[in-house]
């Protein structure tokens, strides 16, 4: 008589979840698969049957981020307009949204991958690449509204604005992981002035 397969006990989503905390927490290098089994609660070989290595585990983590954070930004960015705030409004919070929220790791998963590996890991490298076009087609479609209300500067395009504006948040993500804590009210501040017509 055959053996049924062992009934599985977890959520495949919460677990990623949690591992992608401590990824964002400690790094990929800087995470064991023991801290995985451990944060997890799930056994080391159900971790491998049910999801790969720690490779395609971070993987995953990086793919439940992306989806994560542009729905949230999603769901933010039409919460700000149906309350009728500014395309500049919407904008500001794409940029510094997540920056200095105080129950999550610093700086961003992503551009912690990015620090991490550079260009050296394909798979990671399509990940990141993925994740920030996503981020950026966000940034210029805000931009682009700005710029049809004549409310955003239009002396350059919407996606070179989104470029340099991603560039700057991005950069402001690395301080923060290196443990600076930049005025975040102050940059927007500055590219509000910046942007404005």
């Amino acid at each position: 008589m055959n053996k049924l397969p062992a009934k599985k006990t977890f959520s495949d989503e919460e677990v990623i979840a949690q591992i992608m905390q401590l990824f964002w927490q400690n790094g990929y290098y800087h995470t064991s698969m023991d801290e995985i089994v451990a944060t997890s609660g799930v056994k080391k070989q159900s971790l491998y049957n049910a999801f790969g290595d720690k490779h395609t585990l971070y993987l995953k983590s990086l793919q439940h981020y992306h989806q994560q954070i542009l729905a949230a930004c999603a769901q933010a960015m039409q919460q700000l307009e149906q309350n009728g705030e500014s395309p500049l409004t919407v904008l500001m919070m794409l940029y510094s949204r997540g920056l200095t929220e105080p129950k999550q790791p610093t700086g961003d998963l992503m551009a912690n991958a990015i620090a991490e590996f550079g260009a050296t890991d394909s798979d990671v490298k399509q990940a990141t690449d993925h994740f920030y076009e996503d981020y950026l087609t966000l940034m210029a479609s805000v931009i682009l509204k700005g710029q049809a209300s004549q409310t955003i500067m239009t002396t350059a395009t919407s996606m070179t604005l989104a470029q340099s504006l991603l560039e700057a948040r991005i950069g402001l993500q690395t301080r923060l992981r290196q443990g600076a804590q930049p005025n975040i009210a102050e940059h927007e501040r500055t590219w509000q002035a910046f942007l404005q017509p």
